[in-house]
């Protein structure tokens, strides 16, 4: 259930801190340790002048998109007790990489992102219901769109778990 905007607002805070920390190992590659995972690397694509070895950071920011969506779904459909069965979310963003070459002036964010989300759900009718609180909870979509990249939103009920 949410809360209402007067409850919101007189709520203190709960700040959570989130760290990383990133060690360049030169040749457009980094590694990155965060709390008491395994260490993840990113690199870049030949292209841009990395060497190709693990997923860049923006398509781990992508990634990070789709995975907190569907946490954020998860915790919504319980809430709702919507009978979640399967989740399947497919993310893409599209960039100007002259943002990055900086041979243009053009920003080198994402220029639009299109999440395909495709959810098992006892209750099909429930999608709509579910759509609009997880957009309005989900951090990282609301990072993108505050950003103000545009985010399409292409979410359906499949027949269940494959």
């Amino acid at each position: 259930m949410s809360s209402s905007p007067s409850t919101t607002q007189s709520t203190p805070a709960q700040l959570k801190r989130v760290r990383a920390r990133s060690i360049w190992e030169g040749a457009m590659r980094a590694r990155h340790q965060v709390r008491k995972f395994a260490a993840f690397e990113t690199a870049e694509p030949v292209p841009v002048g990395g060497d190709d070895s693990s997923p860049s950071p923006m398509e781990y920011v992508v990634a990070a998109l789709g995975g907190c969506l569907a946490v954020v779904a998860e915790t919504v459909a319980a809430e709702q007790e919507l009978g979640l069965t399967a989740l399947e979310i497919d993310t893409q963003a599209t960039m100007d990489t002259r943002g990055f070459l900086g041979t243009a002036d053009v920003s080198p964010h994402f220029r639009e992102v299109v999440v395909r989300a495709r959810f098992g759900l006892s209750d099909p009718s429930a999608l709509p219901a579910l759509q609009r609180e997880v957009e309005r909870r989900c951090p990282a979509f609301n990072l993108v769109k505050d950003a103000g990249v545009p985010v399409t939103l292409d979410w359906s009920v499949t027949g269940g778990p494959r």
